[in-house]
């Protein structure tokens, strides 16, 4: 499905960003964990119709991550009727999503079906012999990657098509994780150039068309870790804006064109830029 972000862009280039491999993170402020606003229609259909026509590609939960999920529906349930009172409610079908009058049952069973409340994608990892696994995903709209090849396995081969990945930032991430604290999110932007507006975005799926308008594709990722369990929650939501319109600004424009300057050559294959 292809979306048309209708809000303005969140995040644009950077004048300074030399390198893809970055942490880039920011406090942020426990009301803003997610992003709600006039897309959630178009991100509920889209799950629905990746999760009919590639159910064991797009979502996965391994045994042991039950609690987890469950803390995790139950906070995320807590926080969309604080924070967004505007948008959720509660009824006696379960929880509302006002402006769509969609609702969804209560308790939720599964990380798939938590998933369907927001616009997000939920990523859950778990620290099981030191090391953070991911043991649930529903991720429908993924930047060039296969969820079913991720679950399971540890941050450091989850990433490592990541160009310098291992070498700048295995370390520090990590460490990051196993030092976080409940109630204290995190924010950071990732970027890519794509072909196109879809939203599942696997090159193999859909090669590349040269002809194709190139479209500004940001990620609004938010980590989190749950009080109980200690499992880290990692959502990630898509933006997709014309290029052609963000550059209308020369700022954007020239900021972008100097990122693409000085972006190594695997960094640029892996960025959508070859």
């Amino acid at each position: 499905m292809q979306l048309n972000t209708t809000a303005q862009p969140i995040y644009l280039p950077e004048a300074d960003q030399s390198a893809v491999a970055r942490l880039g993170l920011h406090p942020l402020a426990a009301s803003e964990w997610v992003d709600v606003d006039g897309d959630f229609i178009q991100f509920h259909s889209h799950k629905v119709q990746q999760h009919r026509l590639r159910p064991q590609s797009v979502y996965g939960q391994l045994p042991g991550s039950e609690a987890a999920v469950a803390e995790l529906g139950k906070l995320l349930q807590q926080h969309l009727l604080t924070e967004h009172a505007a948008d959720y409610a509660l009824t006696n079908n379960g929880l509302q999503h006002r402006p769509s009058g969609l609702q969804f049952f209560l308790p939720a069973e599964n990380l798939w079906q938590i998933s369907l409340w927001v616009q997000e994608d939920i990523c859950l990892l778990q620290q099981i012999n030191d090391e953070f696994l991911l043991t649930a995903a529903s991720v429908c709209s993924p930047s060039n990657w296969h969820p079913a090849d991720k679950l399971g396995r540890g941050l450091d081969k989850i990433h490592q098509p990541v160009p310098g990945y291992e070498e700048q930032l295995s370390r520090r991430v990590n460490a990051l994780f196993a030092a976080m604290k409940p109630g204290k999110p995190l924010l950071r932007y990732n970027w890519s150039l794509q072909p196109g507006n879809e939203l599942y975005w696997r090159d193999k799926l859909a090669p590349r068309d040269p002809a194709a308008a190139q479209y500004w594709r940001v990620e609004r990722q938010t980590l989190r870790r749950l009080p109980e369990t200690g499992a880290i929650v990692f959502m990630i939501r898509i933006y997709l804006h014309r290029r052609s319109d963000i550059e209308r600004d020369p700022e954007v424009k020239q900021n972008l064109q100097a990122l693409l300057e000085r972006l190594a050559a695997d960094e640029k294959v892996y960025k959508g830029l070859a």
